[in-house]
């Protein structure tokens, strides 16, 4: 009887240390990196990715859309990485998206289940305590100056200094 009492308190001491450090509870559900949706309306532009703050060398994808890319959401220990989001289309306006990290619900369940070792060591270690915002991006992209002209809906003011030699032949007087 004594025995049985000692392997039941063993067996729940053992679970109980378990849960206290096993790994990160964000890490178990979301591990990884982050899949962003990308639409545009209409199809076919070009959609680059780089990390927000950074020059053309931390360009990490390049897409046609529509597309999905896959975004690591770690900067740091306990840091989120932000990202933009660049549309581009001839003939149309350029439109940039700003993706910003989150801290994730799950990261909380280590309170629960993760205990600190997932709350302070696993999570942030991993990035798995951030998720990027917005994950889906659906955008309609606005015309540009290209398209007022080629639709014949408007006109663009452009300075004459502004213009090639072989632009100002073609010039035409309008008043």
């Amino acid at each position: 009887m004594g025995r049985n009492r000692w392997v039941r308190g063993a067996l729940a001491f053992g679970i109980l240390g378990a849960s206290v450090f096993a790994g990160g509870c964000a890490s178990i559900v979301h591990g990884g990196n982050r899949e962003i949706s990308i639409a545009t309306q209409p199809p076919g532009a070009t959609a680059s990715v780089r990390k927000s703050g950074g020059d053309i060398a931390d360009i990490v994808a390049v897409e046609k859309t529509p597309c999905t890319v896959s975004l690591d959401p770690k900067k740091s220990y306990f840091s989120g990485q932000s990202y933009t989001l660049r549309l581009e289309m001839p003939g149309y306006k350029v439109t940039e998206v700003e993706l910003t990290p989150k801290m994730s619900g799950w990261y909380w369940g280590n309170l629960l289940v993760g205990g600190l070792i997932g709350m302070l060591a696993v999570d942030p270690a991993t990035g798995a305590m951030w998720n990027i915002t917005p994950d889906k991006i659906d955008r309609k992209l606005a015309s540009g100056q290209a398209a007022l002209i080629k639709n014949k809906t408007g006109f663009v003011v452009v300075l004459e200094s502004e213009l090639t030699p072989a632009e100002r032949v073609a010039m035409v007087r309008v008043n």
